[in-house]
């Protein structure tokens, strides 16, 4: 049972909304609060990426191979933006040390096995938040070779992922969730099927079973901070899918917290380390009241950042009255 391309590209609103919400989770993952409650905001989080792995396969369902093109040159430009501005973070906290800088690109960038591990899962020193982007970017090019046999691919990944998380082969495996194959492709491709089949999810999965599914989920990732890491993924793979589809259903106008989620998102992902290693180099010391409020002020600033950014780009882009005339 499939949706035409127009279906599928419907603008949902609701959608644009979680990812607002995912977008703000993201920064809260990285710019902690103090503990307890920043690791209960950290595992909670980890909804979030997959949100936006099941959104870009929800919307590529039947795109054609110039628009998935498209999408692939789109990603690599947010990930050469994102792996640049890692290099500018790096050489900052080196005082612009050049021979420091170019030991460190020498002993734990350029290595065989750091390569080995960048191409295979997506993990890098210096990639930091950009293993989505990388991740992403995989998707987009593996859905352009392969197109729909890429389902195979994210049905392997969710049953390595599910085996390789939970005892006992968690106990012997320090598997890395954060990779294409398990947390990426899987999640496109959960995207897709949601996209593929709403007549069936519309009739069967209820707003009802839906909450508890969702529940269950954020159960398993608050369980995560007392009984390890590996619940993650099981939380994750409850409670994402039932966000996504709740907030699907949502008939709700376009407002100012969609633009985090429908234009800013991208912006927030990659500038916001950016603004919390600039922020901890400025606020060394900081109080016990402003460690509360540090990941507010980071995402506040990095959100007026992204106003800054597309305001200027519109004014920029905007036709001259003139040359209409």
């Amino acid at each position: 049972m499939s949706v035409n391309d127009n279906t599928a590209r419907v603008r949902k609103y609701g959608l644009d909304f979680l990812k607002g919400i995912a977008a703000c989770f993201v920064v809260f993952m990285h710019v902690r609060f103090p503990e307890p409650f920043g690791e209960y905001v950290a595992r909670i989080g980890t909804f979030a990426v997959p949100v936006f792995f099941m959104t870009s396969g929800y919307f590529s369902l039947n795109a054609s191979k110039s628009k998935t093109l498209k999408s692939i040159r789109r990603t690599a430009v947010y990930l050469l933006v994102a792996y640049l501005l890692n290099v500018v973070r790096i050489l900052a906290e080196n005082s612009f040390d050049m021979v420091a800088v170019s030991a460190f690109f020498k002993t734990k960038v350029f290595t065989i096995g750091h390569m080995a591990k960048f191409i295979v899962l997506s993990q890098s020193v210096i990639s930091g938040v950009a293993w989505f982007l990388i991740s992403l970017l995989v998707c987009y090019v593996l859905k352009y070779l392969l197109g729909r046999k890429l389902r195979y691919l994210g049905y392997l990944g969710l049953l390595i992922g599910v085996i390789g998380v939970l005892p006992p082969a968690s106990n012997y495996f320090g598997l890395p969730i954060n990779n294409p194959w398990i947390n990426g492709i899987p999640f496109f491709i959960i995207g897709e099927l949601l996209a593929d089949n709403k007549d069936w999810v519309s009739k069967n999965l209820t707003n009802v079973l839906l909450w508890v599914a969702g529940i269950i989920g954020f159960a398993l990732l608050i369980m995560a901070c007392y009984c390890g890491k590996q619940w993650w993924y099981i939380g994750t793979l409850l409670l994402s899918p039932s966000l996504f589809v709740l907030f699907s259903r949502m008939n709700m106008p376009f407002n100012r917290f969609c633009l985090l989620g429908s234009t800013y998102a991208f912006f927030i992902y990659i500038v916001h380390p950016l603004v919390m290693h600039a922020y901890d180099a400025i606020r060394s010391f900081p109080s016990m009241s402003e460690l509360w409020l540090r990941p507010v002020i980071v995402l506040a600033i990095t959100v007026l950042l992204a106003v800054i950014y597309y305001t200027g780009k519109a004014i920029v882009n905007k036709p001259n009255n003139k040359d209409k005339k």
